[in-house]
């Protein structure tokens, strides 16, 4: 989609995707202090194994310079090589990747620029993304989502939420691998509404579609986050924001940057 101030595209080129790892680079390690461990990283650049079979999400700014403002990378079942684990299974164990071969698309490495974080930006980044799903009949969509701390006790009213309402309820639940439990505090004593208002935007997000968390949350050390392991179930996202976002789908054109 290339009208109007912001637009949403695939990165296509290596102009596309340094564009990308430059922005992760500048949240992520400059605003967020993440651990440098890279030569890419010494150079500005956010880049790791695997940047090279994602596809990479881009929101610009058609009134600053094409800014990429947002982005986004997308590791589909179907481009993933066989000796290549999801990116959340560094920190998950997920059962339902040993079951479902294929149809799923992960998650990661969202970001945005601080100067635009008024949630356009994340629309549109849900909206390439919804394209996708429908373009490449996916079932799955996960992904780890990111708290900003690493102080557990200052989410705890957060992750304490997400156990007692947002828990999923399969035999294939995700796991932590460095186990530490979501439930700090009792379910009597949360706000459901208070709660969720509390989430980070993406979190929020990915439970609009009906997403659950797999149990416990794991801590990042390198990227000074605390994660939790979300899953969406196309096939049981509700009704009314199945057909919204079919819609948004329909009248989106990922056209490339640079095309």
């Amino acid at each position: 989609m290339a009208s109007g101030r912001f637009s949403v595209h695939l990165a296509k080129t290596k102009q596309d995707l340094k564009a990308a790892q430059e922005l992760r680079f500048e949240v992520f390690f400059g605003e967020f202090h993440a651990k440098a461990m890279t030569e890419q990283h010494s150079a500005g650049l956010d880049s790791d194994k695997f940047d090279a079979f994602c596809e990479h999400l881009l929101v610009v700014d058609n009134e600053n310079d094409k800014k990429v403002i947002a982005t986004t990378r997308l590791l589909l079942s179907q481009q993933k090589p066989a000796d290549l684990s999801y990116i959340a299974q560094e920190e998950f164990s997920i059962p339902l990747l040993d079951a479902v071969k294929d149809n799923c698309m992960e998650v990661g490495r969202s970001c945005v620029h601080k100067d635009y974080r008024d949630g356009k930006a994340i629309q549109l980044l849900w909206r390439g993304i919804t394209k996708l799903i429908f373009n490449h009949d996916i079932r799955y969509l996960f992904g780890c989502a990111s708290f900003h701390a690493t102080d557990i006790d200052k989410i705890a009213y957060e992750l304490s939420y997400l156990h007692h309402y947002r828990l999923d309820d399969e035999p294939h639940i995700a796991h932590a691998l460095d186990y530490q439990s979501m439930e700090r505090m009792a379910k009597d004593d949360i706000d459901p509404d208070e709660a969720l208002a509390k989430l980070p935007p993406l979190i929020k997000a990915y439970l609009s579609l009906g997403g659950v968390v797999g149990d416990g949350v794991a801590l990042d050390p390198d990227f000074k986050t605390l994660d939790v392991l979300i899953t969406v179930d196309v096939a049981k996202v509700p009704d009314q924001y199945y057909r919204f976002y079919k819609k948004q789908a329909d009248r989106l054109d990922l056209t490339p940057l640079n095309a």
